[in-house]
């Protein structure tokens, strides 16, 4: 099934931390979304704005988290509960299913950690003891949901740049250590492209890595070309769209240096 143009209602809105917004709704076609998918969610006055799910639930509840960076972002930061948002979703290509006889390693910076969450809550009963959760941002003050993560039953790593909580530094020292003692493990990344650049450089050769980009979109459907991020292999097209064939992708599938 494709996406679908929706019209949901908004359920519940939450400020989740300084500048970040959680808007839940809910659609039965959202129950075909996986995680690593997005809403391309339409603004007044600019293009539509797509954002990962942060939560998707069996009966179509769904939820996306965002940080307000611009015009767009600011104008759905200001809906309310009652008032209905126009989305095409679900759209692109979210993470697969993790093997559940793998070490399984979810590495999140910023707004690259609500999709993570979502995997975690979709598809994480049963396997608290297997799964390990590394949160990244800047102060303690922008680590986003660390106590939903506690609350499925991992406690997460968190890293800020400035060490007001957890380990000093980033996200790239806690996974280092977890790739040197889980090679063949899972891992599932999302973040900002130097970020996943750096996580791609540290993968261990018997594991798997698979990366959420984020990248400026346009059309969000694969039409305009304006997300598109180099691929590796002559095999491959020289560019892969981030909107469609993405904006999840197997590290070996692309080209960040």
């Amino acid at each position: 099934m494709g996406p679908k143009a929706l019209e949901v209602v908004i359920a519940r809105r939450e400020l989740v931390a300084p500048e970040h917004v959680e808007l839940y709704f809910s659609h039965p076609a959202l129950k075909e979304a996986v995680p690593g998918q997005f809403a391309h969610i339409a603004t007044v006055g600019t293009l539509r704005r797509p954002i990962s799910f942060s939560r998707i639930g069996e009966a179509g509840e769904a939820a996306v988290l965002f940080r307000v960076v611009g015009r767009g972002t600011a104008w759905l930061a200001e809906r309310r509960e009652g008032e209905v948002l126009d989305l095409l979703a679900p759209l692109g290509r979210g993470y697969p299913p993790p093997d559940p006889g793998r070490p399984w390693c979810l590495v999140g910076g910023g707004v690259g950690i609500p999709p993570l969450y979502a995997a975690l809550g979709k598809w994480g009963r049963g396997m608290q003891s297997m799964a390990t959760v590394i949160l990244g941002a800047r102060t303690a003050a922008a680590v986003l949901m660390a106590d939903d993560f506690r609350a499925l039953g991992v406690e997460p790593t968190i890293t800020t740049d400035d060490g007001s909580l957890g380990e000093r530094g980033t996200v790239l020292g806690p996974l280092r250590r977890w790739w040197q003692t889980h090679p063949e493990g899972q891992v599932y990344a999302c973040g900002p492209t130097p970020m996943l650049a750096a996580i791609a450089r540290l993968k261990s050769p018997g594991g798997r890595l698979y990366l959420g980009m984020e990248q400026r979109m346009g059309c969000g459907v694969g039409a305009c070309l304006a997300c598109v991020v180099p691929a590796a292999g002559a095999a491959m097209p020289p560019w892969r769209r981030v909107c469609s064939d993405g904006p999840v992708f197997a590290a070996e599938e692309l080209r960040l240096d």
